[in-house]
């Protein structure tokens, strides 16, 4: 009975183990530069070269002078 109680146990522990490391391995939503905010908001794309360059190797312009 102990024994089985012990595989419960590990068996439990790896499960919550493998969930925990799902949630944390999960990619954070990184935030969009306030050009880009405010041309999405009006339907458009963002046209500063920066961003368009980003876009183009599907990242989001970090540094944008302009927004």
């Amino acid at each position: 009975m102990r024994t089985l109680r012990l595989c419960a146990l590990i068996a439990l522990g790896m499960a919550l183990g493998y969930a925990f490391s799902e949630a944390a391995d999960a990619p954070k939503e990184t935030p969009k530069a306030k050009c880009c905010a405010q041309a999405e908001k009006d339907g458009k794309k963002c046209d500063h070269s920066c961003c368009e360059a980003a876009a183009k190797d599907g990242k989001k312009c970090e540094q944008c002078p302009k927004g």
